[in-house]
């Protein structure tokens, strides 16, 4: 995110600079942005993350407009990417133990008022801010994560579903439904969509389900897919730097989240022309309209989930639906994104 705006802002009259503990100078020097490395504290989340506070602010004072991205506890912008409050209660139906780091920096970030103006992944992350913490609204602009339209659309549908099908495994004719991230599987909500896939399995027996992602603890996803019988019908992929290709080998994508601030993959199988079931307390879900919104399920699990991804069997409907999606992801190609930050931006220094 950080590279594709500051692209876009070193074109015009900006001067970029970015501060952080861990660069890719490259990209950054590529991008027309200044890197700068920000000695780290080793020890600790929470003494780590104000020991980086109080070097950046150091590092910062001089500019005309600072927008933190993460620890900054005096920011011009700040742009919040989890709400680790509101996750933690979703996951663990309980409150977020007081000595979170995170917890910690973003209760004083935001009762605290350290910003002049905070930027929202999704409305569904300002409404979290605003009552939660007491922001006001008219402070909060919702601008959602852009995609690059180059690699995520319909168009590399032809040159890269074949040959990643084969890759991984499936044979033509079966239906292949997805679930995409970093990792994370208990929030992402890996094990309903492994129940739910699992009745799918026993209705059509072309089915096959692929997981990517990076799991510390896989044995009790693993342990599910044994238990549900379906342990050779589900394919587990650690994640690629062309993630793209795995979105075009798949028929339907399944995002389950219990909560997700935003979630880039529901964005970008979208773009590239997917039916996409997910949750709607799913940030990307806002994008979603007309008859997606019937695939966006107020409790992603359960008999509900199971009938929607029994119902995109359907090959005619699922060519329906999926045709929705690259005009839904438009708004959040990487150009409409830094134009709504540099309108922020214009707003502040005026």
């Amino acid at each position: 995110m950080i590279v594709e705006h500051a692209r876009r802002l070193s074109r015009g009259d900006w001067e970029v600079h970015v501060f952080a503990e861990k660069l890719d100078r490259k990209a950054l020097l590529e991008a027309g942005a200044v890197p700068h490395w920000v000695p780290g504290w080793p020890w600790g989340s929470w003494m780590k993350r104000r020991a980086f506070a109080a070097a950046a602010e150091g590092m910062t004072k001089k500019f005309d407009l600072v927008h933190g991205h993460g620890d900054l506890l005096d920011q011009d912008v700040l742009s919040l990417h989890n709400c680790v409050h509101a996750a933690h209660e979703s996951l663990y139906k309980r409150p977020l133990p007081e000595d979170d780091a995170v917890g910690r920096m973003h209760a004083l970030q935001l009762e605290g008022g350290r910003f002049r103006a905070l930027v929202a992944n999704s409305r569904l992350m300002k409404d979290d801010v605003t009552r939660r913490f007491g922001v006001p609204a008219e402070a909060v602009s919702v601008i959602y994560p852009g995609y690059d339209a180059c690699r995520f659309n319909t168009g590399g549908r032809g040159d890269f579903s074949a040959p990643m099908r084969a890759e991984l495994g499936v044979k033509p004719g079966e239906i292949l439904y997805g679930l995409v991230t970093s990792g994370d599987f208990e929030k992402r909500g890996l094990k309903p969509f492994l129940r739910a896939f699992a009745a799918v399995a026993r209705k059509h027996p072309q089915a096959r389900a692929l997981v990517v992602g990076k799991e510390a603890r896989p044995g009790p996803y693993l342990a599910l897919a044994r238990e549900l019988g379906i342990v050779d019908r589900v394919i587990f992929r650690d994640p690629i730097p062309e993630v793209w290709r795995f979105y075009h080998a798949l028929d339907v994508y399944v995002h389950p989240a219990k909560w997700e601030e935003f979630g880039m993959s529901v964005l970008e199988a979208l773009a590239c022309g997917l039916p996409v079931i997910t949750g709607a307390s799913v940030g990307a879900a806002e994008l979603l309209k007309g008859e997606q919104r019937e695939y966006v399920l107020a409790d992603p699990s359960g008999q509900a989930l199971e009938n929607r991804m029994l119902a995109l069997a359907n090959h005619s409907l699922r060519d329906q639906v999926g045709a929705l999606g690259p005009s839904a992801a438009l708004p959040c190609a990487w150009d409409r994104s830094a134009s709504a930050l540099l309108g922020l931006y214009e707003s502040l220094i005026r």
